[in-house]
C-alpha cells in the first residue's frame, strides 16, 4: 500500500465514523475501479514480457492529459510487480515523431483525427519497436474518451467496470462525468481487436500508483505474459 492511498484510507474512515455517528449509511469512498467482465482471449497466447503501448493525441487535452499520467504512473508501477519491460517511452517518441514531421495528427478543416495518419504512424511505430525487440506482435493504442453515466445509490457499472462513491442519502439517482479508454491490440500480421473499458469515476488521483491496477491487468493479460515477483 502506498503512503497515498492509505493515508486516502485513513480519511475515508474518519468520514465514515463521523457520518455513521449521525446516521448516514456509506457506500465505499473512491474507490479502485473493479473489473465485471471476462477476461479478453486472443488467437495468440503472450510469450513475451516486452510492453508497448502508445497514446493518440486525443489524450492530449484537458483533463485527458492527467488521466493519462494516472494510468503510466500504474503501468510503471504494474510492470515492477509483473516484470514486465515497458516500452512506451520509446514507442511513443516513435509514433509523436511521425506525427510532427506530418504536420499534425489532425484534420486542418474537420478538427478530427487523420485517420490514415493514424494507420501509417502506428505502422511506423510498430516496425522501429520490433526491429530493437523482436519479440513485440502487438503495439497497444489507447484513446480516453468522456462521456457521463448513471450512478444509482453510489455505485456506477459502465464499460466493464464498477466503481463506488460516497451517497447521502444512500438512496440516491445522478448522472457523472467518467473517463474510458479506447483500446486497440494492432496486429499489423493478423485481426487487429478494439474494445472500450472504463476507467474513472473519481477526479484523476496522481498520487495513487496501483488505483488502475484491475484495469491495466485486463489490458495487458492477452498480450504479455505476467510473472509477479514472489
Amino acid at each position: 500500500m502506498t503512503l497515498g492511498k492509505q493515508k486516502n484510507d485513513e480519511a475515508f474512515l474518519i468520514i465514515m465514523t463521523l457520518l455513521n455517528l449521525v446516521g448516514c449509511k456509506l457506500i465505499q469512498y473512491n474507490s479502485d475501479p473493479e473489473v465485471r467482465i471476462s477476461a479478453i482471449t486472443l488467437v495468440n497466447a503472450p510469450t513475451h514480457s516486452d510492453l508497448a503501448y502508445i497514446w493518440l493525441p486525443t489524450s492530449n487535452t484537458g483533463s485527458k492529459v492527467l488521466y493519462r499520467e494516472a494510468f503510466d504512473n500504474n503501468v510503471v508501477n504494474f510492470s515492477k510487480k509483473y516484470n514486465l519491460t515497458n516500452l512506451n517511452p520509446q514507442a511513443q517518441r516513435f509514433f509523436d515523431s511521425f506525427i510532427m514531421k506530418q504536420g499534425g495528427a489532425f484534420n486542418t478543416k474537420t478538427g478530427k483525427l487523420n485517420l490514415e495518419l493514424i494507420q501509417t504512424a502506428m505502422q511506423y511505430t510498430f516496425n522501429n519497436v520490433k526491429s530493437a525487440y523482436p519479440n513485440i506482435n502487438t503495439l497497444l493504442v489507447i484513446q480516453p474518451q468522456e462521456t457521463s453515466i448513471k450512478v444509482i445509490d453510489g455505485t456506477a457499472n459502465w464499460n466493464g467496470v464498477e466503481q463506488h462513491i460516497v451517497t447521502i442519502p444512500q438512496k440516491s439517482v445522478e448522472f457523472r462525468p467518467v473517463i474510458s479508454l479506447a483500446v486497440q491490440y494492432y496486429i499489423p500480421d493478423g485481426k487487429n481487436y478494439d474494445f472500450e473499458i472504463g476507467l474513472d469515476l473519481h477526479a484523476p488521483d496522481l498520487t495513487d500508483d496501483s488505483k488502475y491496477e484491475q484495469v491495466i491487468k485486463h489490458i495487458l493479460s492477452p498480450i504479455v505474459l505476467l510473472k509477479k515477483e514472489i
